[in-house]
């Protein structure tokens, strides 16, 4: 895959008053933000762009060939860039003029999508699963990216990988597709090395994208995703992140 360039942006907070804000539509600071950096530099947005576009057109094609409609970000380590490389993936899909993109945060130990993107959260996924309930009272919309709807909690679950493995969670991803048959979900998960978090998530998507750090990145590390890795879907590719080869 195309090596997606650069380091994750400083994470935007978000505050009480943002958190209680009603849910529907999100205006997103990281867009707006990098709207101004293009008109300053439009040069280097070129070139970003450009690394995340071609990335799209390859995962574009290979998921509608296979039929597969949900795709995991799942960075190697912690620290890779994987939230930086799902947002810009999620955003650069939702360009296109046909493509409905949901871009959801699994990584629900640690979540990050809503301070990537400078939106308020969600709340809690447990909390909307309580009683059987569904995902959709999550999912907003970007008015930045008319394409493109995010479900993107805003604090962390205590008991994250129980509750990706469990299946009321399983059943309401399920549910929250058959709805929007037409999208493709990007999914951010938590780092595979070193928590089972995101060994919990990887089910839930038919490929996974592997984000590698390409500073400190081992080839014993990804020895280690290999063996991590048997029995789960296919792994399409690997973004080697802030590298500058």
């Amino acid at each position: 895959m195309t090596p997606a360039k650069g380091n994750d942006p400083d994470r935007m907070p978000v505050g009480q008053a943002a958190r209680d804000a009603a849910q529907g539509h999100v205006s997103s600071k990281f867009i707006r933000r990098e709207a101004a950096l293009t008109a300053m530099d439009a040069k280097h947005a070129k070139i970003s762009a450009q690394r995340f576009s071609l990335l799209r057109t390859r995962i574009l094609r290979e998921m509608r060939s296979r039929g597969w409609s949900k795709l995991a970000v799942v960075p190697v380590t912690q620290g890779a860039g994987g939230t930086f490389v799902a947002v810009n993936l999620a955003l650069a899909l939702a360009r296109q003029p046909h493509t409905q993109v949901t871009l959801i945060d699994l990584d629900l130990g640690s979540p990050s999508v809503a301070g990537q993107l400078g939106i308020p959260g969600c709340s809690a996924v447990s909390a909307a699963l309580a009683g059987g309930g569904d995902l959709d009272a999550l999912v907003s919309r970007v008015d930045e990216a008319p394409n493109l709807s995010v479900l993107a909690p805003d604090r962390a679950e205590p008991d994250a990988a129980e509750l990706l493995q469990d299946e009321a969670l399983a059943q309401a991803m399920r549910r929250l597709h058959d709805r929007h048959p037409a999208r493709i979900a990007v999914i951010d998960t938590a780092a595979l090395l070193g928590e089972d978090a995101a060994l919990a998530a990887l089910p839930l998507a038919d490929a996974l994208l592997l984000v590698a750090d390409g500073r400190r990145g081992t080839a014993s590390d990804m020895a280690e995703c290999e063996r991590l890795l048997v029995g789960m879907p296919p792994v399409m590719g690997v973004v080697l992140n802030k590298s500058e080869d």
